[in-house]
C-alpha cells in the first residue's frame, strides 16, 4: 500500500515519519521514531511553502535528529501550483541535486501527487504566451483560478543545516558575502552552461515562458504597488517601472534570446542561504528553471546587500565573470552579461513589484519587501535604456 501524502504539519506523525524514512532507506526496518517535535520556521521568508523543523527521537536504531519538512502554504498554494514550484523542488531532488557543484541540502525524501496537464506544463505555458495581450489579464486570473482549486499534495524531508549561519534578506550582507554567493552560484552556472543535461525535462521550463503571464501580472500590482510604496519611487525607479510597463515582455523575451542557457535557481536571495565556514549552502528550489545565468546575478544583487554602491556592483559582476572564465567558459564577454544583468533586474522587477498577489503576512514579510524594493530602486536607477532591446553585443 502506498505511503499517504500529508497535508498538513500536523499529519507528520511519529508512526507516518517512520513509514516515510523506512521507504527511502534512511532508517532500517527495525527503527522507529517515537517522538516529532515541531518547531515553526520561516516566518516572513518562505512565501510559498510552510516550513518546520521535527526533532526526532528513536528506538531499535539511529536516524536524524532532526529534519525539515516543507509542505505548500495554504495561503498562497494558488500561486505555488501556478509556479509549479511545489513539484519542481521535488523533482529536482530525486533528478540533478546529487550532482550539484555547490552545496544543498540533501532529501530524506519527497513525494506529490501526479498529474499528466502537469507534466504537459511546457505546452499549456507556450499556448497561454501566445494569447493576445489585451487578454493576458483574463488568461493570468482563470490561471490563478484554476490554480486555486487543484488539491494536489506535497512533501519533502530534507537535512537540517541548522548548524549553518543562516543569510538574512532583511538585514542584508557585506559586499564580500555577496562575492562569495556569485562564486558558488557561478560553479553550477558553468557546469550546466549549453547542457543538453537540462532540456527534455518536463519541470525544468524556460525563464521566458511566462513572459506575458509575468508581465501581466506586473501590470495589474502596479496601481496598488505605486501608491504603497511612492515613498521608495524616486526619478530613476519610476523611469524603469515606466519603460518595463511599456517593454517588460520584450525585456524577458531578450534576456532568454540571446543568452547561453544554464541551470539558474530563479530565487537566489538571502533568505535561501546559509553559511557554513563561509562557504555558501544554497537551498529552496521551487522556482529552479533553465535560462540566463544573469538572471540569477541580477536577482540576487537587486536586494542582498543595503548599501551597495555602483563600484561594489561593477566589481562584483567582474568578479562573477571572472569566475565563468576560470571555470572554463569563453563564448561570453563582459559586455553581454551586462546587457544581459541589467534585462536580468527588469525581468526581476516584474515579480518582485508585483507582491499584492501574495500573501507576505504582517510582520517580517512587509519589512522585507520594502527593503527589497528600495535596493532594487537602486539597482535599476543605473540603466541605459537606449539600447537595452537591441541585438545583444558579441
Amino acid at each position: 500500500m502506498a505511503l499517504s501524502i500529508p497535508e498538513r504539519l500536523d499529519d507528520l506523525t511519529p508512526e507516518w515519519l517512520t513509514a516515510a524514512l523506512r521507504e527511502s532507506g534512511e532508517l532500517t526496518p527495525t527503527t522507529t521514531v517515537t517522538s516529532a517535535e515541531r518547531e515553526i520556521l520561516g516566518e516572513g521568508a518562505g512565501f510559498l511553502g510552510d516550513i518546520a523543523r521535527l526533532s526526532l527521537a528513536y528506538e531499535g536504531g539511529e536516524g536524524p535528529a532532526t529534519v525539515i519538512a516543507k509542505l505548500p502554504k495554504l495561503a498562497n498554494r494558488a500561486m505555488g501550483e501556478l509556479l509549479g514550484a511545489y513539484e519542481r523542488e521535488s523533482c529536482f531532488y530525486d533528478e540533478m541535486a546529487a550532482d550539484l557543484p555547490l552545496s544543498t541540502p540533501r532529501m530524506y525524501y519527497g513525494d506529490f501527487d501526479r498529474d499528466v496537464t502537469s507534466e504537459r506544463q511546457e505546452a499549456v505555458l507556450q499556448l497561454a504566451d501566445r494569447t493576445p495581450r489585451f487578454l493576458s489579464g483574463l488568461t493570468t486570473r482563470m490561471g490563478m483560478w484554476v490554480a486555486g482549486r487543484k488539491k494536489r499534495r506535497y512533501i519533502l524531508l530534507l537535512e537540517d543545516i541548522g548548524d549553518a549561519e543562516p543569510g538574512d534578506q532583511l538585514t542584508g550582507v557585506s559586499p564580500e558575502r555577496c562575492a562569495a554567493v556569485l562564486s558558488a552560484i557561478a560553479r553550477m552556472h558553468a557546469a550546466y552552461w549549453n547542457s543538453p543535461v537540462v532540456e527534455n525535462r518536463f519541470w525544468l521550463i524556460p525563464l521566458s515562458i511566462d513572459a506575458r503571464i509575468r508581465h501581466g501580472l506586473f501590470r495589474t500590482s502596479q496601481p496598488a504597488f505605486q501608491e504603497r510604496s511612492s515613498h521608495l519611487i524616486d526619478e530613476g525607479f519610476a523611469r524603469a517601472l515606466a519603460w518595463t510597463l511599456e517593454h517588460g515582455e520584450d525585456a524577458a523575451r531578450s534576456l532568454q534570446r540571446g543568452a547561453p542557457v544554464t541551470l539558474v535557481h530563479c530565487d537566489l536571495r538571502l533568505d535561501n542561504v546559509a553559511f557554513r565556514e563561509g562557504e555558501p549552502l544554497v537551498f529552496d528550489w521551487q522556482l529552479v528553471r533553465r535560462g540566463p545565468a544573469a538572471y540569477d546575478v541580477a536577482y540576487f544583487l537587486s536586494g542582498a546587500c543595503p548599501d551597495l554602491t555602483a563600484e561594489d556592483e561593477a566589481e562584483l559582476l567582474h568578479g562573477y565573470f571572472a569566475a565563468l572564465e576560470e571555470l572554463g567558459i569563453r563564448d561570453y564577454s563582459f559586455e553581454a552579461l551586462m546587457r544581459h544583468y541589467h534585462l536580468g533586474l527588469l525581468t526581476a522587477m516584474q515579480t518582485l513589484t508585483a507582491t499584492d498577489m501574495m500573501d507576505m503576512g504582517e510582520g517580517r514579510g512587509v519589512r522585507l519587501m520594502e527593503a527589497w524594493h528600495e535596493r532594487l530602486g537602486a539597482r535599476v536607477s543605473g540603466i541605459d535604456f537606449d539600447r537595452l532591446l537591441a541585438d545583444a553585443p558579441a
